[in-house]
């Protein structure tokens, strides 16, 4: 007789085909593709991409509708959306326990776990902060995100609930804010394969590809990496910068700064990637730029590796000892000299140099990225959770 299967409730912000939001969305789609065989998904999400008016097309909102692998997918408009809908579309499915994608989500997690403090939501909760407990995530609007932790610790609004870290610098970040005692369990973020492997590794002494993908946003720090590009005046330079614009503002600061950058480097804001492109593109490039404030994991990062890209990036990732092990760099912020002279060691590199430094890196990755153990360790946190 067939194991009957536990059904996990996701709730999330965003959800394919959404792809904007970058990690979160990838963070549930490869969870469920690696565990749709042990549990039956259901996710409750938003119409729309982020920074988008316009609800997804090809999908029906405000019903539950389901996707190729199985998972079953309640897409929930602006204006069909209250606390009382919430409730209502709850009262529909059955659930072993609950999955929160965020931390400050309004509608996906701070709504559930008022559902549970009402003792209308009965299961077990696991949440996933995503990196939002981060000092360097913390410190942006920091005022009215502090507030907002005090008043929730105050009123038991995380009371009761266990953590999913995705690192241990991640655990350490949960344990400093919601003090030792709160139950966590830390597994690394599980990531899809690339589709295909790098073939391409042409690379010419005094040039160097370097790309920057992810939101244009003063966490991902892009304005610092152009400082970093203003600092080099020879070699030549081509910087590609894919991703949504977060920040208007900030978008138009780093945009001016490009035009003042040395004539020997030539930036480009390309614009989106979608899906595949992504991987597409990266196997373009010789260097991943990304000096970010703050990653609890980094799906860019680890695609980036994952397709055969250097990694530069801060000591604000999980990603660390990478100039130990010669496959790229973490650095302090502070030391802005090691990021020029990072990029000046990609500049000089040959192309047998590089092909063995980016073999390197993806066997790195596939190492730390693609492991059966850690898709073994979801499927006994879920089992467990929804014991």
């Amino acid at each position: 007789m067939a194991k009957l299967k536990k059904n996990i409730l996701i709730f999330t912000d965003w959800y394919l085909p959404a792809y904007k939001a970058g990690g979160p969305v990838k963070s549930i789609a490869a969870l469920v593709f690696y565990l749709k065989d042990d549990f039956n998904f259901y996710i409750i999400t938003g119409n729309k991409d982020v920074f988008t008016t316009e609800p997804h097309k090809n999908i029906k909102s405000n019903a539950w509708q389901i996707l190729p692998n199985g998972e079953q997918v309640y897409y929930f408009s602006d204006e069909a959306f209250s606390f009382k809908s919430l409730s209502a579309v709850l009262k529909e499915i059955s659930y072993d326990a609950v999955y929160l994608n965020s931390f400050f989500s309004k509608r996906f997690t701070i709504y559930p776990l008022l559902q549970k403090k009402l003792n209308k939501l009965k299961v077990p909760v696991l949440l996933a902060p995503r990196g939002m407990l981060g000092s360097g995530a913390l410190h942006l609007k920091s005022k009215k995100k502090n507030a907002f932790i005090n008043l929730a610790k105050t009123v038991g609004l995380y009371k009761g609930i266990s953590w999913h870290a995705t690192s241990l610098q991640e655990e350490n970040e949960i344990r400093q804010v919601f003090g030792n005692a709160v139950p966590i369990k830390t597994i690394s973020n599980l990531i899809m394969p690339p589709a295909a492997g790098r073939i391409d590794y042409s690379k010419e002494p005094n040039e160097v590809k370097i790309c920057f993908i992810s939101r244009i946003a003063q966490k991902k720090n892009l304005l610092f990496a152009l400082q970093v590009l203003q600092s080099i005046q020879s070699g030549n330079i081509t910087f590609d910068i894919y991703g949504p614009a977060e920040d208007e503002a900030y978008v138009n600061d780093c945009k001016d700064l490009a035009k003042q950058l040395p004539a020997n480097v030539s930036v480009s804001f390309k614009g989106e990637l979608q899906g595949m492109e992504v991987e597409q593109a990266l196997k373009n490039y010789h260097l991943f730029f990304l000096p970010t404030l703050n990653e609890n994991f980094g799906h860019a990062i680890v695609e980036a590796i994952l397709n055969g890209c250097i990694p530069l990036l801060s000591d604000a990732t999980p990603w660390r000892n990478l100039q130990t092990q010669n496959i790229g760099w973490d650095i302090s912020l502070h030391e802005k000299e090691k990021f020029v002279t990072a990029v000046n060691e990609m500049l000089q590199m040959n192309q047998t140099d590089f092909e063995v430094k980016s073999k390197a890196v993806q066997q790195y990755a596939r190492l730390h990225c693609l492991d059966e153990n850690t898709i073994n360790a979801y499927k006994d946190l879920f089992a467990t959770l929804a014991q």
